[in-house]
């Protein structure tokens, strides 16, 4: 069996995902994940086509020989949930999948936010009693996934799917087990996507702006606020949803004595989240990991994981919901939900054709090419060609293996000796310049990417009772050797013990020459005693030769 792959990019706020799935004979394996941050969105480009150069392509479009191959790859993008509209269609006449098809693309000229040659739509959960049906409708506008096809096109890679987020999610919580009534919450760096799952069946989505980005002291308190109206909103669709399709209205039973809350995303390791959920919303609340679960029910093998691969995912595993969500939507033809243009299938569809014909093509040459020149002159060549490598490899396998271990043991040495940067460091940095604590305080201390420093992003708050005492900390922020790009965000003022503080969120990089400095500070260098002479210092001189050897005639005596 030919192996089919699929390759899934989900570009966010500060980070480009990917994951790489492989479909065998064997079943479906995880061969491939990658995790690409930055601080800008202007960036987005080159992290793009970083991502792609690590599954060992060049970023330019497929060549003359891919045609050729069975072997075919597929391109799946996320489109965020706050970028997609949804609408339940109810009371539509029963109907085959075809004749649905054609109702729904009339019912969308009226239901839809903005005009129909500005929308691509699509739909989903498809509920039907003996007399009506309904659907979920999807929509974007065709701007947005336009721009973000651009993006893909600009490292020469071309999407054969943009699937949304939130549909995503719910691929792999439905993979994962889930049928009780369950909550997902996915919280990234600006936005955070809410799924209600029931059944194994997505029943309500939103987004809402609100990520770890805006940490403060009021973020928690925000935010279950938005939770609490994500949930109010999911109840009361689902009781509309149920008069909509009265013989199912068993299967959608209310969830509050059942219902879980699960937290995942980046945002969601954020300390003490998941209690002041479960608190204040009377939700059992959990953390939720889409890689681990998917492992444990979804039947995902991740033995080919590769090294680098598996160290990225150890780190970023339970922020994988949306690749890995689009990545197994898009090998599942039944669930498949994508909103990609018309005009773009075609083009795919064409594409696939011609590598047909060309494999076809292909075939017919080198059957033709065997019966020409024969079953033994290509034999012969062939064992002619592996002697002459062999030969040829016999003379550099004792240089190549002196070679290979000199290398690994200057390797060993410079891991050794090189230093790696580590939060107590930045700690101890950061103590020297607040050594004042009455004055000024620091809080909500974070770190992301550390372990390479050219990337790193170290965000904390500062809380003062005057505005000089933070302009005074900035100032010595920006005048470090180690820190650099020192942002701050907007001064706030709030009341504790009847005193006025001010607070602002700081944020900064490391510089270039960081590791230097961190490592002067934890392994100075000794200073050795000089001696000096003088002239108080006896002189001894050194002892004749004849007063160490005694005489001859003597030793007779």
């Amino acid at each position: 069996m030919a192996k089919n792959q699929v390759v899934a990019i989900d570009i966010g706020t500060n980070t480009a995902k990917m994951v790489q799935l492989e479909l065998s004979s064997t079943g479906v394996h995880l061969i491939n994940a990658n995790v690409v941050t930055y601080a800008d969105a202007a960036e987005q480009h080159q992290a793009v086509a970083r991502l792609w150069a690590a599954l060992g392509n060049t970023p330019t479009r497929r060549n003359l020989l891919s045609l050729f191959s069975r072997n075919t790859t597929e391109i799946a993008l996320a489109l965020p949930r706050f970028l997609v509209s949804t609408k339940r269609l109810g009371n539509l006449p029963v109907a085959t999948d075809d004749q649905l098809a054609n109702i729904v693309a009339i019912s969308a000229e009226t239901e839809l936010p903005f005009r129909i040659e500005e929308a691509i739509f699509t739909y989903h959960d498809v509920q039907q009693t003996s007399e009506a049906m309904s659907v979920e409708l999807i929509s974007t506008r065709r701007s947005t996934v336009t721009d973000y096809l651009d993006r893909l096109e600009q490292t020469g890679v071309t999407a054969s799917a943009v699937i949304p987020s939130t549909i995503a999610i719910a691929e792999v919580a439905a993979k994962s087990g889930c049928t009780a009534p369950t909550f997902i919450v996915d919280i990234g760096a600006e936005q955070t996507d809410f799924c209600f799952m029931q059944n194994g069946t997505l029943r309500f989505s939103r987004s809402f702006r609100l990520g770890e980005n805006h940490l403060s002291e009021q973020w928690t308190t925000q935010f279950i606020s938005e939770l609490q109206r994500s949930i109010a909103a999911a109840k009361t669709s689902q009781k509309t949803n149920n008069l909509d399709t009265t013989e199912n209205a068993g299967d959608l039973a209310p969830p509050e004595t059942e219902a879980e809350l699960w937290l995942c995303g980046s945002g969601a390791r954020i300390r003490e989240l998941t209690t002041a959920c479960e608190t204040a919303l009377n939700i059992r609340t959990q953390l939720w990991n889409p890689l681990h679960a998917i492992e444990q029910y979804g039947g995902i093998d991740t033995n080919l994981v590769s090294t680098e691969a598996k160290a990225v995912l150890d780190e970023w595993s339970d922020a994988f919901a949306v690749p890995l969500g689009v990545a197994l939507n898009a090998v599942n033809p039944a669930t498949k939900v994508s909103l990609l243009p018309q005009e773009a299938v075609e083009t795919l569809t064409q594409t696939a054709r011609q590598r047909q014909l060309f494999a076809a093509a292909g075939l017919g040459v080198l059957v033709i090419g065997g019966i020409l020149f024969g079953g033994y002159t290509l034999q012969r060549a062939q064992q002619y060609r592996s002697q002459a490598l062999d030969t040829q490899l016999s003379h550099y396998a004792q240089p190549m293996a002196i070679a290979k271990a000199q290398l690994g043991r200057e390797l060993a040495i410079t891991e050794m000796l090189t230093h790696h940067i580590s939060p107590l460091d930045i700690l101890h940095a950061l103590s020297e310049m607040f050594r004042d604590r009455t004055q000024v305080a620091w809080t909500n201390f974070n770190i992301t990417n550390l372990h390479t420093p050219e990337t790193a992003r170290i965000t904390f708050n500062l809380e003062s009772a005057s505005h000089n005492g933070i302009n005074a900390l900035l100032r010595a922020l920006s005048r470090s050797d180690v820190f650099t790009n020192v942002q701050a965000g907007e001064v706030t003022a709030t009341t504790q013990n009847r005193k006025q503080i001010f607070q602002v969120q700081v944020r900064c990089n490391l510089t270039s020459s960081a590791v230097q400095a961190f490592a002067k500070k934890r392994y100075p260098m000794p200073e050795l005693p000089t001696r000096e002479t003088t002239d108080a210092e006896p002189y001894i001189d050194r002892p004749a030769l004849e007063t160490l050897e005694k005489p001859k005639n003597e030793e007779k005596k």
